[in-house]
């Protein structure tokens, strides 16, 4: 083989390794981002805390709500038979989204044992055609309803999403808070809302009522405060 050739082939072969080397950098790289976003816990822009909830004790009154085909609804039309659960949720929220599957699965075991689950929109900023996009996009697994003016989010003094209540037959609130105690979902040590559920229907007495919940601040056109009646 003449120098020349000899030549030729060795810088096929090394520009041909060279290529190789790059193309599995590339993949690693992209695997090893890929594999630390998964692990990587949820955070929210602006992370709110929902506060401790003065609507014990007392019956939550009916309210309005729109459905996604914009039709009115009466909040207390929605009932389950034993317990009612309501979740506020938002489509810009990475924390209400990271929490799709497991209301799935909460919803899947407890339906069938009297327990309904209602979800609902209340940002001011959001609106029933993006919720619309956003349950097909995601195959958002609760049905939900839009409060137009804050009214039930007001009544019920919700401030985050995901942020839960929920109520008896008589519509006094029996639980209120988190879903559970890590919104990203790879460290869950306690499943709250699983279990005040189970405890309820099972005639139990929870011992926490209330498990502060983390997550993005509803957005309002007025401060909480300024809707509430004076005193």
């Amino acid at each position: 083989m003449s120098m020349d050739l000899r030549r030729s082939v060795g810088l096929r072969v090394g520009v041909a390794a060279a290529a190789l080397l790059l193309l599995l950098s590339v993949v690693l790289f992209v695997d090893g981002e890929s594999a630390g976003s998964v692990e990587e816990p949820l955070v929210c822009k602006d992370d709110a805390e929902s506060r401790l909830s003065p609507v014990f004790g007392s019956r939550m009154s009916d309210v309005a709500l729109v459905d996604m085909d914009q039709r009115p609804v009466m909040l207390h039309d929605l009932a389950g038979r034993r317990l009612t659960t309501v979740i506020y949720c938002s489509y810009r929220c990475p924390c209400s989204d990271g929490y799709i599957d497991r209301l799935r699965d909460l919803r899947t075991a407890f339906e069938q044992r009297g327990v309904s689950f209602i979800a609902v929109n209340a940002n001011a900023d959001e609106n029933v055609d993006g919720m619309q996009d956003y349950i097909e996009r995601k195959d958002y697994p609760l049905p939900v309803y839009r409060d137009d003016m804050s009214a039930a989010a007001d009544m019920m003094h919700a401030t985050v999403t995901p942020e839960v209540f929920v109520f008896d037959p008589a519509w006094q609130l029996q639980y209120h808070g988190r879903i559970d105690d890590d919104k990203s979902g790879f460290f869950v040590e306690e499943e709250s809302l699983r279990l005040a559920l189970d405890s309820l229907l099972a005639g139990g007495t929870l011992r926490h009522k209330e498990k502060m919940s983390l997550g993005c601040a509803i957005v309002r056109d007025r401060p909480l405060e300024a809707a509430l009646p004076k005193h």
